[in-house]
């Protein structure tokens, strides 16, 4: 993904950000923190999900996160709060207004009965709303049951406190989680398969 806004070029293929052509020095961990905020915008990505991306199966200090977004803001000299926005209660939100990008091609599928979705990057919502992202019409699954942060080499899934819960490989959701490949997952009582673009498992149906 490509993405610009004001000066400034965000490009996660080149793994670099950079102002009027020169580059930003950010740490890894703050350019991962960045990547995340921009795939998901303009909705906000909460704590949890960043610390489950940026320091996997790892206990940190709650201090760290914040450590990073000032980190973030200086290099992006903002000051102001006008492109990390924090969601109080949540977490960080990229706000830009001026950014415009080029999506990358969908690199995970998402399988449901017979219909195959192309997930790009972002937040996908999936449950039993009309105004979900995914909709699955079923009365065991709630309203806002799941939320996947869809990125170019993996998904993190997050249980939206369901009542009838999720389950990764027939393990029950209770913190988010990172899926880098194909994953069998069960909302409610559906069974949906997610499925790494060019893996031997995405040629298959489910019939």
């Amino acid at each position: 993904m490509r993405l610009v806004f004001g000066s400034v070029v965000f490009d996660s293929r080149l793994r670099a950000v950079t102002r009027d052509g020169a580059p930003l020095h950010l740490s890894p961990k703050a350019f991962l923190l960045l990547e995340a905020l921009v795939e998901a915008r303009p909705a906000p990505v909460s704590k949890e999900v960043l610390y489950e991306r940026l320091w996997p199966n790892t206990f940190v200090e709650a201090g760290n996160l914040h450590n990073l977004i000032s980190e973030l803001r200086q290099a992006l000299d903002d000051d102001g709060h006008r492109i990390v926005r924090t969601v109080h209660g949540v977490g960080y939100a990229f706000d830009a207004r001026d950014a415009a990008s080029e999506p990358s091609a969908a690199r995970f599928l998402l399988w449901i009965g017979d219909e195959v979705l192309h997930l790009k990057s972002g937040e996908i919502i999936i449950g039993r709303d009309p105004e979900a992202s995914v909709v699955i019409d079923s009365p065991d699954v709630s309203r806002q049951h799941v939320r996947m942060f869809v990125n170019d080499d993996h998904v993190v899934i997050e249980d939206l406190s369901s009542k009838n819960g999720t389950f990764v490989e027939s393990a029950r959701l209770t913190a988010p989680r990172t899926l880098r490949g194909d994953a069998d997952i069960v909302i409610g009582k559906t069974l949906v398969l997610l499925r790494k673009r060019g893996s031997v498992k995405s040629t298959v149906t489910t019939a």
